[in-house]
């Protein structure tokens, strides 16, 4: 009977945090959290450019990219998505994305290998790989342990991590930043006080943040079939020493010696 109720406790099915991570971005908390990650990714989404952008899961509204053409969002189907799919099966072909931007989709995926590993399916090759994610050492680390909320449950992914998983997939990470230095603090004047300091810690980029932000870019291996080929016809091209009898050995030697 034990065994029993333990075996369903291990096959129950995994609790959606989609949503309630939806619903906590729009608090006070949230948005002051939302703030600083939207800021890091204008500073990004600037700078990249294409036909396409894909969104898993956005809770929060979406950054748009000016140089991309189309904007797409999938996920999960409690939340304002254009298309609705698992972790796991994303219904977006292989190397038909431009950007694909996970905002702590990872923190709250059932496996984030199967998110991460399907995202880097879908980015073409030359293509980049945004991802945004809480840290554990840092003042929102500690306020996960102190609170009762969605954050209780989140995997808290290191950042290299996570880019030790992109050098197997292929990706070269290109840039990482922080932001969400100081406490999420609802009083405004004591905020406005510490933005200074928020300032301060993002111009130097000390790895104490409460969220990070990973570009990654998907290398490109190409091979060189005409190469090989052209090794081939080169090796036909050269010359080959060719003895020859001649009846006149003592003027070849004689020019030998005048050839030294």
């Amino acid at each position: 009977m034990k065994l029993q109720r333990f075996l369903n406790f291990l096959s129950r099915p995994h609790k959606n945090r989609a949503q309630p991570l939806a619903h906590w971005f729009r608090t006070a908390k949230g948005q002051l959290l939302g703030k600083m990650e939207r800021e890091l990714l204008e500073a990004q989404l600037v700078r990249h450019f294409g036909s396409y952008i894909l969104h898993y899961n956005p809770v929060v509204p979406i950054v748009a990219a000016p140089s991309i053409r189309q904007s797409v969002s999938i996920g999960d189907p409690q939340i304002n998505v254009e298309m609705q799919c698992t972790e796991n099966k994303w219904p977006v072909a292989a190397d038909a994305v431009d950007v694909v931007v996970l905002q702590h989709s990872l923190d709250f995926a059932r496996s984030p290998h199967d998110v991460l590993r399907e995202a880097a399916h879908c980015v073409r090759p030359g293509g980049h790989l945004i991802i945004v994610g809480s840290h554990t050492w840092s003042l929102f680390g500690v306020y996960r342990f102190l609170s009762c909320n969605v954050w209780k449950d989140a995997h808290y992914l290191a950042p290299a991590r996570i880019t030790d998983w992109l050098s197997v997939l292929g990706f070269s990470v290109e840039k990482r930043c922080y932001a969400a230095y100081i406490p999420l603090l609802t009083a405004s004047k004591l905020q406005n006080k510490l933005a200074r300091l928020e300032h301060y810690a993002v111009a130097r980029q000390l790895p104490l943040g409460g969220c990070y932000m990973l570009v990654a870019r998907k290398m490109v291996h190409g091979m060189h079939p005409k190469m090989q080929s052209s090794k081939v016809a080169l090796q036909k091209l050269r010359t080959t020493a060719v003895t020859a009898h001649t009846p006149y050995p003592k003027n070849f030697k004689h020019s030998e010696e005048y050839d030294r």
